[in-house]
């Protein structure tokens, strides 16, 4: 321990009391370099948990590929109004083991914001319910995509592939 402390120089003051003197030689040269690594390792940490997403994103654009995945963020984007996403999907869950059981329009402070929905299947436990929302945005619509509260993923594609054939798009 002694070793540690040569940096401190006893000082001898009136009265036989002892005072420690700091080393500014040593403090540089110990305290510095841990110090740097401890800022530059929780730097590194918080930028990468941060960023765990971009890693797909920077793939997709090294390639110039499109990504498979067309949601952002768990929601998928669709060129319909919420009343046309809503009846399409009224189409199209039967087709897929579900059934709309109710829909009504969703509110906020400022107003209408989109159509709710829910949705059941059968099962030998009991019925699964799914709720959600398909949301307006100027270019036409957004849904959660969530196996609790959204659109079931399975719905997705078949919803998709509805669009686009009311649309008229390949």
């Amino acid at each position: 321990m002694d070793r540690h402390l040569s940096w401190i120089s006893p000082l001898r003051v009136a009265g036989g009391l002892t005072r420690g003197k700091h080393s500014s030689r040593a403090r540089n040269s110990s305290a510095v370099l841990p110090g740097s690594l401890l800022v530059g390792v929780t730097m590194w940490l918080a930028m990468s948990a941060g960023c765990s997403s971009v890693p797909s994103s920077v793939a997709a654009l090294v390639t110039e590929e499109a990504p498979l995945d067309r949601t952002y963020a768990g929601r998928q984007h669709l060129p319909v109004s919420p009343n046309e996403a809503l009846a399409l999907l009224r189409d199209i869950a039967p087709h897929q083991g579900w059934a709309v059981v109710s829909t009504g329009e969703e509110y906020d402070t400022q107003g209408q914001r989109g159509t709710f929905f829910r949705l059941a299947t059968p099962t030998h436990s009991g019925p699964q319910t799914v709720s959600g929302v398909f949301y307006a945005e100027p270019s036409g619509s957004y849904v959660r995509i969530s196996e609790q509260n959204g659109l079931p993923e399975a719905l997705v594609e078949p919803l998709i592939t509805a669009i686009k054939k009311q649309k008229g798009y390949r």
